[in-house]
């Protein structure tokens, strides 16, 4: 059986710290990967640990029992829109942008999904509820929020409180449907840092939209 005791502890401390991880306290302590990779990176780390001695797939419960359970941790009522996204890919991106010059931890942390939003909008689409890259929420939560969390952190360490002004984005991946959620990868921002010169970096992993409403994915980014 995996060690459920970690996915446990795990959740708990993302379902009640992610905004926490993500607030103003990490502001004050520290002012584009694709999701293509991210996937490819899960699946053969999956395949390394498949090697490893000791290694036990737990088929125990089923996807929905898993679903139920990964809900009951996050808590709150089931959900059915992104709250708090953005209403185009480039306001997004602009109010990213706009985040980062004004060290805005808050609305930078709102930009992106939670762990409800993820269990109720993004997991059930995607290619992990079914064979052969059926796993289950809890370790594709994880793959997703600890390198997000840390990117967060990274590009407000590296960039916050600089006057950056937007100058234009593009995402050189092919775009991705998930069921009614499209996903864009490889994606980079061009700005005009404060000399006035302009630059151009990835500062997330990849974006999600659903219905019309755009959020981040992922803060995983180059820093």
């Amino acid at each position: 059986m995996r060690q459920l005791s970690f996915i446990i502890s795990f959740i708990v401390f993302a379902s009640t710290t992610m905004t926490a991880c993500f607030g103003p306290a990490d502001a004050a302590s520290a002012r584009t990967d694709s999701l293509r990779a991210d996937s490819i990176a899960r699946a053969r780390q999956d395949s390394i640990n498949r090697t490893l001695p000791g290694y036990i797939v737990d088929s125990a419960r089923p996807i929905p029992e898993e679903i139920r359970r990964f809900s009951a941790r996050v808590g709150g009522d089931s959900i059915s829109v992104f709250a708090h996204a953005s209403a185009s890919r480039e306001a997004l991106i602009r109010r990213v942008v706009r985040d980062v010059a004004r060290a805005d931890s808050t609305d930078l942390s709102a930009a992106a999904i939670t762990p409800r939003e993820f269990i109720d909008l993004v997991y059930p689409a995607s290619p992990y509820t079914h064979p052969p890259y059926e796993q289950p929420p809890d370790l594709v939560w994880m793959q997703i929020a600890n390198p997000s969390a840390a990117g967060y952190r990274r590009l407000l360490a590296r960039l916050g409180g600089q006057a950056f002004v937007y100058v234009s984005h593009g995402c050189a991946g092919k775009t991705e449907r998930q069921g009614p959620n499209t996903l864009y990868v490889d994606c980079f921002i061009t700005v005009r840092d404060p000399s006035r010169a302009e630059i151009k970096q990835r500062w997330f992993g990849s974006i999600i939209e659903r219905n019309g409403r755009f959020k981040i994915l992922s803060y995983r980014n180059q820093f």
